[in-house]
């Protein structure tokens, strides 16, 4: 917990107004939604991506309340609405939208491969948008073909944090993380943990 503040801590500085803290689940739980509560502390925008999601497994409800936004591909978000009404009827936006419910604060965006991203945003108590968004067009990869799809999801989720920091809109911060992430699946393979 010393380490986790110490290092959220020493960023927040340098990041002053726009500090967003990334987890997920690559490394333990415990440790992942401990970073979460710091940064939330600190005032940093928190990013909750629930991946790798382990089979069963069932998510802690504090992961939802100490993250502002969550960014989980159409997979997680089914097992993260696991039983819900909205499940039953595979209508992601519904179920991006019970999120909310459990503690989610700010945005669910579901990224969806090939077609670009499903922002959901509150702004209020009941004032819910959904906005659909993609690479921007004008980007010279389009017309590559996807290689390998390794680490897409990773390149979305950092890229989407370094826009927001940067000042960006959710939708401008989301459109070019599409971008990104379309970029690197026109490559064989990640970088290597």
């Amino acid at each position: 917990s010393a380490d986790v503040r110490s290092a959220i801590t020493s960023k927040a500085n340098e990041y002053q107004d726009h500090l967003t803290v990334v987890v997920q689940l690559e490394i333990k739980p415990e440790v992942a939604l401990e970073t979460l509560k710091v940064a939330k502390e600190l005032g940093a925008t928190t990013i909750f991506n629930p991946a790798p999601a382990p089979e069963g497994w069932e998510l802690d409800s504090d992961f939802y309340k100490y993250a502002d936004i969550i960014i989980p591909n159409e997979t997680e978000l089914r097992s993260l609405c696991k039983g819900e009404e909205s499940a039953k009827t595979d209508d992601e936006e519904e179920m991006a939208k019970t999120l909310f419910a459990r503690g989610v604060s700010t945005a669910v965006i579901v990224t969806l491969g090939a077609r670009g991203a499903m922002v959901v945003s509150k702004s209020g108590k009941d004032d819910v948008q959904t906005e659909f968004v993609c690479a921007p067009s004008e980007l010279p990869c389009n017309a590559e073909p996807v290689v390998d799809t390794v680490g897409a999801g990773d390149s979305f989720c950092g890229s989407l944090s370094a826009y927001l920091s940067a000042g960006l809109s959710l939708g401008e911060a989301a459109t070019k993380a599409c971008g990104v992430a379309g970029m690197s699946v026109r490559k064989r393979g990640a970088q290597s943990s």
